[in-house]
């Protein structure tokens, strides 16, 4: 009887991993796009997601736990000297911590500062490459260094080397992927498409995400003004519908850094001989 119950409950723990792992299709949409965007995007979707959810793509990360009425906010697309700070200011007024998939090539001048100021709020700073190529074009050398010099950059200004990686457009294959795995990072997409990029009215990205959203989405937003206008009514709609907003390296259990490496920056200079030298 012991035995019988035992098995019972391993069977019963593989079933709830299944439905945790549950891979989400990607949804967005709105009557706002035209036939022909509407089509790219559900052939995009179609082609990105479909071998996430076959295993053919390791490590690569669509939502997070559908059993959990939860969901995380990420900004892609970031630093800049205007929207990047009135998020900030939104989602310190609603207490939400987001992530930050930020640009190597624009963490610079002005820019450092809202890079810093966003780490040290509480949200993530993780890498989005450094000048926001379609990864799909690249070399794998050339993939290589839009991963470590985005990542170095961040270490420089933050002191965190991000793991997470969005690849812009969410442009990948097989050969992304793999890259991508053999520097140790991994590749977050998104489940649900605010739209905020092609949408231009507020109120249709806000109803395309509360009528849209499940448990365990991870939902993609950038730092343009519809975004701005539109967060701080998703943010409500949501809480008002019971979705707790948590950050992203808690909704997926992965860190979101690695220990410092010996590389603060694209220069080599040593991070412990810029601290000796005060650099």
């Amino acid at each position: 009887m012991k035995t019988i119950i035992l098995i019972g409950l391993f069977f019963t723990s593989v079933l709830l991993g299944a439905q945790n792992r549950t891979i989400y299709d990607i949804r967005g949409n709105s009557f706002l796009l035209d036939a022909n965007m509407t089509l790219f995007l559900g052939n995009w979707r179609t082609a990105t997601v479909t071998p996430i959810q076959h295993g053919t793509y390791k490590n690569v990360i669509v939502n997070g736990d559908t059993d959990v009425k939860s969901v995380t906010l990420t900004f892609d697309d970031a630093p800049d000297e205007n929207n990047t700070y009135k998020l900030l200011d939104i989602l310190k007024e609603h207490n939400v911590k987001a992530a930050f998939f930020m640009i190597g090539g624009t963490m610079k001048d002005d820019n450092v500062t809202v890079v810093k100021l966003t780490h040290d709020m509480g949200h993530l700073v993780l890498s989005h490459s450094f000048n926001h190529p379609r990864m799909t074009d690249l070399s794998a050398s050339d993939m290589r260094l839009q991963l470590t010099r985005t990542a170095q950059r961040i270490e420089s200004i933050t002191g965190k080397y991000p793991v997470l990686f969005r690849p812009p457009y969410g442009s990948i294959n097989a050969e992304v992927v793999d890259v991508i795995n053999e520097h140790e990072m991994t590749t977050v997409l998104w489940s649900l498409d605010s739209l905020d990029w092609t949408l231009k009215d507020p109120e249709a990205v806000i109803q395309n995400v509360t009528s849209n959203v499940r448990n365990g989405d991870i939902i993609l937003m950038h730092r343009n003004a519809v975004s701005v206008a539109a967060l701080p009514k998703i943010i409500e709609n949501l809480k008002a519908q019971g979705y707790a907003f948590v950050q992203l390296d808690n909704m997926i259990g992965i860190k979101p850094y690695r220990e410092p490496s010996v590389v603060s920056d694209e220069w080599g200079c040593c991070s412990w001989l810029q601290r000796l030298l005060g650099m």
